[in-house]
């Protein structure tokens, strides 16, 4: 026989394809552990990349201290200030106070908009960069007030709230239940008290998990109690003293003021010792949730509670809260699914980290993401909160030049009403000046025409007195006439006559003389009063002429003024339209962003319940092939059955065919012996028959 040998080239191909196999089956046995379900969004932010072997690798990051719970007092003390509101209203506390510092920017902003209410209130905490359970509180003014006042406790809630929520919502169950046990927690005409139930169409979160895994701090009590709002528009937010209201005294939560409230409506049913003793529930003004807050997708009804399942007589303290059913696992319900943060201030300083959900789902459903989606981008939502920092900073500070503009102008403003004052002043003072000349001049007419009626009376005097004389030389003319009458011819008459008429015509010469000099004298009056006038009118149009010019000067100063001042608006109002165009492109940009997200959601919504479904229809078939081996089994043993009654009826007929031959056999054998025994026929005889 002839061996043939392998040819040299086929040795390395056979050992290469060994050591591949050896690989593989050295990868396959040596697998690494699962990956911690808490750490695994951490990893999947970042996208796996083997770096160069010549590159050294970085030092692993320090490992964060463990969180550490509070005890079950300071969890009481924690949770009392808000542990008797409605159930709602203390939902959006829990997930808002995992945000402590858009907190405090809301109630900065809240004191800068003091004036918006209700819908344009909600239109314009929409356009924040804030978290829904912080924009839903813009609404309810008392208690950003309250959770903004302290602020040390609010981070304190939410960081218990979000490390160990079971405990914290158990806790407020508690303190209901001594409330309720004190007298102080009843139904009233603001808030009906009821026994609590899992929300309609809630769905939990696919994997959600508290990271506090250890024992309970705080049991469910046996009966959870809600609190709900009479009027489902109306909510009155009660007021309280967490010191007294519980029946026996709590201690406040360190670094919690509590600041009374001023005098407002008392629940009706509490007698004035309750009220003395503990202020009982003092309510406010209602806030108004109806349509103007539920247009955004994060209102009033956005949120629920779900307080999870109470304590049974099987229930153990050291129980495992993740094997729990989600259904029975406490948590906050925000449109529908659980509410997950996605804060890092208050789980910076933990060992897990827990999965991060889009809370701006608007179409209600759930918002887990299911297995083998891509993680959310978190760099670009640090760029959006970064540029919507960046936006408030330029806001503000175009802000700070606008008033510091308006500042300005109100200076300028000031200046030109203190030259207007001026100037009227300077006015004034020409007027009194006017005034005086005017007076002055008066006076002086006043005298001219004292004068002149003086001249008047002289003149009326001397007419008198020449009437008079006249008269006198009348009566003496006549005295004489009549003597010479008596004594003289009458040529002697005539001279007379003629003389008297002679001195008739000097005196008239004489009072026309009089007369002209008087009108010459009022003449003279009539001019000076004209030439004082006409002073006194070109000194007033003077000064009318430079209080025009003034005027002038100071509406041209107005009006460079008012035009700059336009200037600067029309450059406030181009920079705020070119903000507002920046901000309208981001929001934009923002909404596509959100349609892709919850067109994203959708498809993995979609997924999820095209598995679920496939999941239904997988255990529908599986139920019907069970039933059918069911039927199958019955089929067979029915089969048995027959089979086995079939066998034992051919047994039977067997053995009765058996026994027959047997018998006959028998008769047979009888009847041979009989045979025998009988003796034979006579000749002739015929054979006689067998018995």
């Amino acid at each position: 026989m002839n061996i043939q040998r392998p040819a040299p080239q086929s040795l390395p191909r056979a050992l290469a394809i060994s050591l591949c196999i050896g690989a593989l089956v050295l990868a396959g046995c040596d697998k690494a552990a699962p990956p911690n379900p808490a750490a695994a969004p951490a990893a999947e932010q970042q996208p796996i990349s083997m770096p160069p072997p010549t590159v050294p690798q970085a030092p692993a990051a320090p490992v964060p201290a463990a969180y550490t719970p509070p005890s079950a007092e300071q969890l009481y003390q924690l949770v009392a200030p808000i542990a008797l509101y409605p159930d709602k209203l203390v939902a959006q506390i829990l997930a808002g106070a995992t945000y402590p510092e858009q907190i405090t920017a809301a109630h900065d902003w809240l004191g800068q908009n003091q004036s918006l209410k209700a819908g344009p209130l909600a239109d314009a905490a929409n356009q924040q960069p804030w978290d829904p359970s912080v924009k839903s509180l813009t609404a309810f003014r008392p208690v950003i007030d309250q959770l903004a006042g302290n602020i040390a406790w609010t981070e304190s809630l939410g960081k218990a709230y979000y490390n160990d929520p079971a405990d914290v919502m158990n806790a407020i169950q508690v303190m209901r239940q001594r409330a309720s046990s004190a007298g102080r927690l009843k139904n009233n005409s603001k808030l009906r008290v009821a026994s609590a139930a899992t929300p309609r169409d809630y769905v939990p979160a696919p994997d959600m998990q508290p990271v506090y895994g250890g024992p309970a701090i705080i049991e469910p009590p046996q009966q959870l109690i809600t609190i709900e709002p009479v009027q489902p528009d109306v909510v009155y937010v009660p007021r309280y003293d967490p010191q007294v209201i519980y029946g026996e005294p709590l201690p406040v939560y360190p670094g919690y003021a509590y600041a009374p409230p001023p005098p407002v409506e008392v629940v009706p049913g509490y007698s004035r010792g309750q009220v003395a003793a503990a202020g009982a529930l003092a309510f406010g003004t209602g806030v108004i949730v109806g349509a103007a807050l539920e247009r955004h997708g994060w209102g009033w009804n956005s949120w629920n509670m779900n307080w999870g399942a109470p304590r049974d007589r099987g229930y153990g303290r050291d129980r495992d809260r993740v094997a729990q059913p989600a259904f029975a696992r406490p948590a906050v319900v925000y449109n529908n699914s659980t509410y997950i943060s996605r804060s890092t201030t208050v789980v910076n300083n933990n060992v897990n980290v827990r999965n991060v959900y889009n809370n701006n789902d608007r179409n209600g459903g759930p918002r887990g993401m299911p297995p083998g989606a891509p993680p959310p981008n978190f760099a670009q939502q640090q760029q959006q909160q970064a540029q919507f920092a960046q936006m408030q900073q330029q806001q503000q500070q175009q802000s700070r030049q606008q008033q510091v503009a308006a500042q300005q102008q109100q200076q300028q403003q000031q200046q030109q009403q203190q030259q207007v004052q001026q100037q009227q002043a300077q006015q004034r003072a020409q007027q009194q000046a006017q005034r005086q000349q005017a007076q002055q001049l008066q006076a002086q007419q006043a005298q001219q025409q004292q004068q002149a009626r003086q001249a008047q009376q002289a003149q009326l005097q001397q007419r008198q007195q020449q009437d008079q004389a006249r008269r006198q030389q009348a009566q003496q003319a006549q005295q004489q006439a009549r003597a010479a009458n008596q004594q003289q011819p009458q040529q002697q008459q005539q001279q007379a006559r003629l003389q008297q008429q002679q001195q008739q015509e000097q005196l008239r010469r004489q009072q026309m003389e009089q007369q002209q000099q008087a009108r010459a004298a009022g003449q003279q009056a009539q001019q000076q009063q004209q030439r004082a006038l006409q002073d006194r009118q070109r000194q007033q149009q003077q000064s009318q002429q430079a209080q025009q010019a003034q005027q002038d000067q100071s509406r041209r100063q107005q009006m460079q003024a008012q035009q700059q001042a336009q200037a600067q608006a029309r450059a406030a109002q181009q920079q705020q339209a070119q903000q507002q165009q920046v901000q309208r492109q981001q929001a934009q940009q923002q909404q596509r962003q959100q349609q892709a997200q919850n067109e994203a959601r959708q498809q993995q919504e979609q997924m999820r319940r095209q598995q679920q479904q496939q999941q239904q229809q997988q255990q529908q078939q599986a139920q019907a092939a069970r039933a059918q081996q069911q039927q199958a089994m019955q089929q067979r043993q029915q089969q048995m059955q027959q089979q086995q009654q079939q066998a034992h009826q051919a047994q039977q007929a067997q053995m009765r065919q058996q026994q027959q031959q047997q018998a006959q056999q028998h008769a047979a054998a009888a009847a041979a012996a009989a045979a025998a025994r009988r003796p034979p026929n006579r000749p002739g005889e015929p054979p006689k028959q067998q018995p």
